[in-house]
């Protein structure tokens, strides 16, 4: 359970980190992603109908194959919350954010009483009482918990400089698509309203103190343009186009052998 610290010490060290999106229900795809190399897996609960039990395999096959665990939530309610929570997770990543208020409720969420609303039931968070669970409660929680908020709305880049004074924030992802559809410019990332966009999160995060994060894919143009931000963790793909790429590409390359 220390696939955390890893990514956190990159992360410090200005060093860029990369993850993949997992959508597929098979937990051996977060397993042969880890075992690739991927710094994180972006296990994506909100867009799929993973249930909890198949959250928790997906967990165990990123510990167990080296890579940092981030549940994509649906939404930041603590009831939904705090199963992945006990289950270990290394980070939650809370979709939409928009206000300062959607950005207590998920701190709030991800911490304990006073200054949170997370119900205490730790389990495989403190290794099922192996850990000193007070000390885990008093001290540790926070830190080993990465609080990942998304900004993908106009609504959230205008209220920026008010939510990043949220206390407990460790990273703003950034999600292009949903960011430039939210001004009338779906996939434009380059055109001046977007870039300016995009400019502001990145200042306001670095000001801040604040990790940023984007969800880039794989297109040269695209990763460029966050590195030259100082983004420094990226998802650069997802399990389902992984296969399906490669599956098409192995299809033609196999067809052009038999039709020459």
């Amino acid at each position: 359970m220390k696939h955390l610290e890893k990514v956190k010490a990159k992360l410090q060290n200005k060093e860029v980190v990369l993850g993949s999106l997992v959508s597929l229900y098979d937990c051996t795809v977060s397993e042969r992603l880890g075992f690739a190399g991927y710094d994180f897996l972006w296990i994506d609960g909100e867009h799929n109908g993973f249930d909890y039990k198949e959250l928790l395999l997906h967990i165990l096959a990123a510990s167990s194959s080296g890579a940092a665990s981030f549940v994509r939530v649906r939404e930041s309610d603590p009831a939904l919350v705090k199963p992945i929570l006990d289950m270990g997770v290394d980070g939650i990543i809370f979709p939409l954010v928009k206000t300062v208020e959607d950005a207590e409720r998920a701190v709030a969420a991800c911490t304990y009483p006073p200054r949170g609303l997370r119900g205490i039931g730790p389990g495989r968070a403190v290794r099922y009482g192996m850990d000193n669970v007070m000390d885990y409660l008093l001290e540790k929680a926070d830190s080993t918990i990465f609080k990942i908020l998304q900004v993908e709305h106009v609504d959230c880049v205008n209220n920026l400089e008010e939510i990043v004074k949220v206390p407990g924030i460790d990273m703003l992802m950034l999600g292009p698509s949903d960011l430039s559809a939210s001004v009338g410019l779906m996939e434009q990332f380059h055109h001046p309203t977007v870039l300016e966009m995009i400019d502001r999160i990145c200042r306001i995060g670095r000001e801040n103190g604040i990790h940023l994060g984007a969800f880039t894919g794989s297109n040269p143009e695209v990763i460029k343009l966050f590195l030259d931000r100082g983004v420094t963790a990226m998802c650069v793909g997802s399990d389902g186009s992984f296969l399906m790429n490669e599956a098409k590409s192995t299809l033609e390359k196999v067809n052009k052998i038999i039709n020459s």
